[in-house]
């Protein structure tokens, strides 16, 4: 039987909701990132057929189209679940995550529902929805509207249209989707965001609505078309999701480069930004067999089966990455593992403490973001021996001014002596105005 992590809910503080998410126990068969502290999936494609080596490569599923609400109901009320039945049972019958892909989205709908009136669209959504719901209550994580900034559907009106939040029809969808899958993990999913300062703000406006009302679990990036997009603008953009507290998944990553090599020194480059980065649990990549992809150029297995040279350094690079499991509060580290502990006091004024676990020696640099995932600051920067370290900071910026009052972002990253990537690992502190000190001192 699959084993379920619990969700803790805590309410430190008047107005401020700290969540903390686990994922469901991964599966450990052979996969590549069997034993990890996330999971690194694949889709299945439509008319459920698996590939035979599927379960030799990832431990997550999401059906690729068998999900869209067109090719469940492309006829009015009459549903076709058969393919979807046979990937969610895959996944069940395997014990690795599902994600459903997707309940809302402008395209892959149902061509027959734009002529019905408003009140016969919005009856329809919240069928689909609820009967989704009903027939797999084990579904893990959904994707309830996928891209919103892209593509919102013909319909929307029905939902509320914009609004007074501008997004109400999202609000409304994720409403409809907290009733009907109480024990899903619900996510927003889109693409081109982490490439674009002003996308990243424009989603992460919706993420808050959603936050704000608790109907969000998770932030999604797709993770399409980063071939040329700079590092340091995806670090940023997405040390601002992390910022918000929830945890990232990407959903649909690939890199589409003909040329072997090319394709190897970008995945080089691009994977270990999402992979180490430890808001992210989980990554998906949107097919991997050549000719059998959306993206012609991004498999990673040949249609003999062969590997091309990035799939056997993505093995290699996420065997060789730490897997640390967090204790029942999320304060605990395995022995000799590498470990970020929550700062503490927190929420602070005027001062707290960083302290971290080392299971070999190596450069550690542990850097504050403000929520526009810019460095504020740089506690530690300096190579420490294995073991535990603690250090402390006053709140001051890189130039020794003041840094003001709001949620930031941390994040520690390990380096071996050539420059490898061992661990990083991210948390999020409140720095806290002076003339609140006594009230959140007797939190």
């Amino acid at each position: 039987m699959r084993t379920l992590k619990m969700i803790r809910f805590a309410r430190p503080l008047d107005g401020i909701l700290v969540l903390a998410f686990l994922l469901p126990a991964v599966s450990s068969r052979g996969q590549i990132a069997a034993g990890k502290d996330k999971f690194l999936g694949n889709i299945i494609a439509n008319g459920y057929n698996p590939p035979a080596n599927f379960d030799a490569y990832w431990n997550q599923v999401t059906p690729e189209n068998s999900g869209k609400w067109g090719s469940v109901e492309g006829t009015r009320d009459q549903m076709n679940w058969g393919s979807l039945d046979k990937i969610y049972q895959y996944a069940k019958t395997r014990e690795i995550p599902f994600r459903m892909h997707n309940l809302v989205w402008g395209q892959q709908q149902p061509g027959w529902i734009a002529s019905l009136s408003k009140e016969e669209q919005l009856a329809e959504v919240e069928e689909w929805i609820a009967e989704f719901g009903d027939r797999y209550p084990e579904t893990d994580f959904i994707d309830v509207v996928n891209e919103p900034l892209h593509a919102p559907p013909a319909y929307m009106a029905a939902l509320g249209g914009s609004g007074s939040t501008g997004w109400d029809w999202v609000i409304r969808v994720f409403e409809l989707a907290r009733a009907a899958c109480p024990d899903a993990k619900l996510h927003l999913n889109d693409y081109g965001i982490l490439n674009d300062a002003g996308a990243t703000t424009r989603y992460l406006a919706i993420v808050n609505l959603l936050k704000d009302r608790g109907l969000i679990d998770g932030i999604c990036e797709q993770g399409h078309f980063f071939e040329t997009t700079p590092i340091q603008t995806l670090t940023s953009n997405l040390n601002r999701f992390a910022a918000t507290g929830l945890p990232v998944f990407i959903t649909e990553y690939d890199v589409n480069i003909a040329d072997d090599t090319a394709q190897l020194n970008r995945y080089k480059q691009l994977f270990p930004v999402f992979w180490d980065h430890s808001a992210v649990q989980g990554v998906t990549l949107w097919g991997y067999i050549q000719n059998q992809i959306w993206r012609t150029d991004a498999w990673l297995v040949s249609s003999k089966g062969v590997e091309r040279p990035a799939m056997e350094w993505l093995k290699s690079y996420v065997a060789g990455t730490s897997a640390v499991e967090a204790g029942p509060e999320g304060h605990g580290s395995a022995p000799g593992s590498f470990f970020l502990h929550p700062n503490s006091p927190n929420p602070f004024n005027p001062s707290t403490r960083f302290s971290y676990e080392l299971a070999e020696p190596g450069h550690v640099r542990i850097e504050v973001f403000d929520l526009k995932g810019r460095t504020v600051a740089v506690p530690v920067n300096w190579a420490a021996d294995a073991g535990f370290h603690e250090t402390g900071w006053d709140a001051r910026d890189r130039w020794g001014r003041g840094l003001a009052g709001g949620f930031y972002a941390y994040g520690m990253r390990v380096s071996d002596g050539n420059g490898r990537v061992r661990h990083s690992q991210s948390r999020t502190c409140l720095l806290y105005t002076s003339d609140a000190a006594d009230e959140f001192r007797t939190v």
